[in-house]
């Protein structure tokens, strides 16, 4: 295991083996190209190494890159990056889809998964280790207070399987909070059709900007701003939205029929 590295970044490093050989085998990584995000200390990395068919490491810290380099030296299969994990393009780091697994930081890991699902024909799936509470928003269903902008656009593109949660008691230093490892699987294509993925965006992202109001004073304001007065309304009825609800109680399909209708209108404007 590396040591001396210093807790920067926001990492929590993991400790306990047992968790780590279930992390590795619930990965399901022998004959698979993988890459390792933050491999830190290395408690996943030479579980990965001794299974994956070529392995790609990506380390923030350049004293533990160097590690990394040094005690993989002889080991063709292995490959160690130096970089940001939020600049990484799966496309230069295999030539193939891959499989990836990590322990993302608490700071950083949302964006990194958004980043993932960013280029989904490059990723097999993702075993990821977040915080509890960010798992819950991955997976959040419409009319829970974990719904929200990260569950639809992450379930618009991937199925998301929870794995087992994992104590603070396991990491040094230990978190405040418990974490849990989830599957992320990308789709073969978007699960509903959304006109656009720029218009999506801004619809989403608009209604959940003040989701405690009704959607009629958030993204129907936007729509009657963008397509001219009464518009959201009859956009509203088209595709079964009650002006009244609030945005954490739209469904996916909802959201993307209604982003659909918006791009259809929108691009004779643009």
């Amino acid at each position: 295991m590396a040591r001396g590295a210093r807790v920067r970044w926001g990492q929590n490093f993991l400790v306990d083996r047992n968790i780590c050989r279930q992390i590795v085998s619930w990965a399901e990584v022998e004959g698979h190209d993988v890459v390792e995000i933050g491999p830190g200390r290395g408690a996943l990395t030479t579980l990965l190494a001794e299974r994956a068919r070529r392995l790609t490491l990506v380390e923030i810290d350049p004293a533990l890159a160097e590690y990394w380099r040094e005690h993989f030296n002889d080991d063709e299969r292995v490959a160690v990056h130096h970089a940001d994990a939020l600049d990484i393009d799966l496309s230069v780091l295999s030539s193939g889809p891959v499989r990836v697994v990590s322990n993302l930081p608490y700071e950083t890991g949302t964006a990194i998964v958004r980043r993932l699902l960013a280029c989904p024909q490059r990723m097999s799936a993702a075993i990821v280790m977040l915080q509890r509470e960010v798992c819950g928003r991955l997976m959040a269903a419409p009319g829970s207070k974990a719904y929200g902008v990260l569950a639809i656009h992450t379930q618009l593109v991937a199925d998301v399987e929870p794995g087992r949660i994992v104590p603070a008691s396991c990491f040094r230093p230990a978190p405040k909070v418990s974490s849990q490892v989830v599957r992320i699987v990308p789709l073969d294509a978007p699960r509903y059709a959304i006109g656009s993925m720029p218009v999506f965006e801004k619809v989403v992202s608009t209604a959940f900007t003040q989701r405690r109001k009704m959607v009629r004073n958030s993204l129907g304001r936007w729509i009657d701003e963008s397509l001219g007065a009464g518009r959201a309304a009859d956009l509203f009825g088209a595709v079964g939205i009650d002006p009244d609800q609030r945005p954490e109680t739209v469904d996916l399909e909802t959201f993307a029929r209604l982003s659909a209708s918006l791009h259809a209108e929108l691009e004779p404007v643009a």
